[in-house]
């Protein structure tokens, strides 16, 4: 355990969600890894599509009896915007 490579990081003020989230989380190393291998995987891109992060929250909401079975919903393009992406790109 004596061969561990360390690396110290800090967060903007506009990052304190991520921070947080962070910080209820028991093993960060790990969780930064595996976000990170995921990443360099996809070669830089999010292999999660819109329509897959759509389809799996309606699928819960169904399943808590939220909406009903018939939600018809078309949301609007481009429900990211620019900066997000660029956020999310730094991040992971």
């Amino acid at each position: 355990m004596g061969n561990r490579n360390r690396l110290s990081i800090s967060f903007k003020k506009e990052h304190q969600h991520i921070y947080d989230h962070l910080q209820e989380v028991s093993n960060k190393s790990d969780f930064i890894a595996k976000a990170l291998e995921m990443y360099i995987r996809s070669g830089g891109q999010s292999s999660i599509s819109n329509e897959d992060i759509r389809n799996t929250v309606l699928q819960i909401l169904r399943e808590k009896n939220i909406f009903p079975q018939t939600l018809s919903y078309s949301p609007p393009e481009n429900l990211i915007s620019e900066e997000d992406v660029d956020l999310l790109s730094q991040l992971f």
